[in-house]
């Protein structure tokens, strides 16, 4: 008796996505929230956050200006 083989799904090769982590160094890391919340300075990153208008595709947090956030989206 043969034996029948399962059946497979083709295989589709994805190019490999250019995405950022929070280690990757990068230019002004220093303003921005993760940063900022890392050093405990939770003033500042309070102050930051409030009436938040992006969300950072990183970490998850929220600030006011994109400027403070390592891969802002808008939301």
């Amino acid at each position: 008796m043969a034996v029948k083989k399962p059946k497979t799904s083709p295989v589709v090769k994805v190019a490999k996505a250019s995405v950022m982590s929070l280690a990757d160094a990068h230019p002004n890391h220093e303003h921005h929230l993760c940063h900022i919340i890392s050093l405990r300075n939770m003033r500042t990153a309070a102050k930051l956050a409030k009436d938040a208008q992006h969300i950072c595709f990183l970490c998850g947090r929220a600030a006011k200006d994109a400027k403070n956030l390592c891969d802002p989206l808008k939301i």
